[in-house]
């Protein structure tokens, strides 16, 4: 029973990283490292393009981690939380989903009605689908052993398609109920002293 979690906790996190996109922000980091590593052998490691560098080199590992490039103000709301405890599965969807904005410097974490009322209906639609699939296949004419072979390539078809899905969905509002008041925290806590864009707009 343990080998069976361990396996599919596993495929669900190939799934992840598959749908995520992680695969992209690993070749664009080992791009980035090579740049790295040639322009610090012309160049030495004061030179401002080496800085340059350094920085997008250090956007992409943040990238490969939590699977998406973000703004500094961002990045650095995100090492404070890892610091303050906020788990990594629920800081990677919200980074994911650019649940995490900036206005300015400052940055605030964002709740969306619309996102929760398409995520329900999504689901539903999805749900329904499956079902309708799954009878399609029963009531199909056809042997015993060949419905099943079909019932079960639908489920891993659907559960894989599900899996994608919710990285944008449902998960990604659950990580936000979870630890979005603390992530309100930490954002408050880096935010004083920083406008924002629209009162600097004002200010100018």
């Amino acid at each position: 029973m343990n080998l069976l979690r361990r396996y599919v906790a596993k495929l669900e996190t190939g799934l992840d990283e598959g749908f995520s996109g992680r695969w992209w922000w690993l070749i664009c980091r080992h791009v980035a490292e090579k740049r790295l590593e040639r322009v610090l052998d012309q160049l030495g490691e004061n030179s401002l393009v080496v800085r340059h560098e350094t920085e997008r080199y250090r956007r992409m590992h943040f990238a490969v981690t939590y699977w998406r490039s973000a703004p500094g103000p961002v990045r650095m709301i995100v090492h404070h939380a890892r610091k303050a405890g906020i788990s990594l599965p629920d800081l990677r969807l919200i980074v994911l989903n650019t649940d995490l904005r900036t206005d300015g410097a400052r940055v605030f974490v964002r709740r969306s009605v619309l996102a929760r009322i398409l995520s329900a209906a999504m689901a539903t639609v999805v749900g329904v689908h499956w079902l309708l699939m799954y009878a399609m296949a029963v009531t199909a004419p056809g042997p015993i052993w060949l419905k099943i072979l079909v019932i079960a390539g639908i489920f891993c078809v659907y559960a894989a398609l599900y899996r994608g899905w919710s990285l944008y969905a449902y998960r990604a509002l659950a990580a936000v109920d979870r630890c979005g008041t603390r992530l309100d925290q930490i954002c408050g806590q880096n935010n004083l002293g920083r406008p924002s864009q629209h009162l600097s707009a004002r200010q100018s």
